[in-house]
């Protein structure tokens, strides 16, 4: 199994290529997962990307396969081990894509690192709020007292959307029973103690994907966060029927505006490179 090391983490990650040469306008996603998920949510909007752009996804540390060593989890810890594997496998800049709690982090990661991060895309990003820090705080206690059953057995139902479909709901249990009780329960601290990203030093191109039944990350918050970032090129995409798994439930609608966003960010870059060789 490959594992890149980061931070002191150990952290369980593929690497996908394109299928042919790279063309010039080939860019680099690093994928960010949300609480209770691993690398595999992004699988099936991959082969949107994977003709033209290497994607690297992560197991974020005490998640699914990274294994939980008992360290303190924070935003900016997550953040701080995404750099450490763009420096671990000699990747000068990225586009950041994150879900949910990964939400919280990509935007954290375009406002401490500009230097590093080509572009944004939040899918269904998490703000924090007092309410966050109630929910995740008797997340925590459930799951280190009776392990990953019952998460597994209401999330699946009660975060997706109208459009959901059984086999849907069953890939978002496997995620959910994947994890250990102690990294999830250290993953929610890590959500409830977190601040507000600087969304007002996010520069770089940013899309903000949501979903109109998401209740996790409801409209509101998503729009709260897609005003306040600076960014001159940035896009908000409202998915319909999509609840707060987006990349499960509308790979396709996903994998298609990513795509999309991908051309915009190759297009911006090379606009800036010719204004600075200038």
């Amino acid at each position: 199994m490959p594992f890149v090391q980061a931070n002191n983490h150990r952290l369980h990650y593929a690497d996908s290529h394109p299928a042919g040469p790279p063309a010039t306008t080939g860019l680099t996603f690093l994928f960010i997962h949300g609480l209770g998920s691993s690398q595999n949510y992004y699988f099936p909007v991959l082969p949107h990307l994977t003709a033209t752009h290497r994607c690297i996804t992560l197991d974020t540390y005490g998640a699914a396969r990274s294994p939980y060593t008992n360290d303190p989890v924070s935003i900016p810890a997550i953040a701080q081990d995404v750099v450490g594997v763009l420096d671990a496998l000699k990747i000068a800049r990225a586009v950041v894509v994150g879900h949910s709690m990964g939400g919280i982090v990509v935007t954290e990661l375009g406002a401490r690192f500009p230097d590093r991060v080509q572009g944004v895309v939040a899918i269904g990003p998490t703000h924090p709020s007092e309410t966050l820090v109630s929910v995740m705080g008797k997340r925590a206690d459930t799951v280190l007292e009776a392990g990953m059953e019952p998460m597994a057995n209401t999330i699946p139902s009660a975060a997706v959307g109208s459009r959901a479909t059984p086999l849907q709901k069953a890939f978002i249990r496997e995620l959910l029973l994947g994890q250990d009780p102690r990294g999830y329960a250290a993953l929610c601290r890590a959500i409830a103690s977190a601040q507000p990203p600087d969304y007002a030093a996010v520069r770089v191109p940013f899309l903000l994907i949501a979903g109109d039944e998401d209740k996790s990350a409801a409209m509101e918050g998503c729009r709260h966060i897609f005003e306040r970032v600076s960014s001159k090129h940035k896009e908000l995409e409202v998915l319909k029927s999509v609840g707060h798994w987006h990349c499960i439930e509308a790979s396709e609608d996903v994998g298609g505006l990513v795509a999309r966003f991908a051309g915009e960010v190759a297009t911006y870059t090379l606009e800036g490179s010719k204004a600075d060789a200038a």
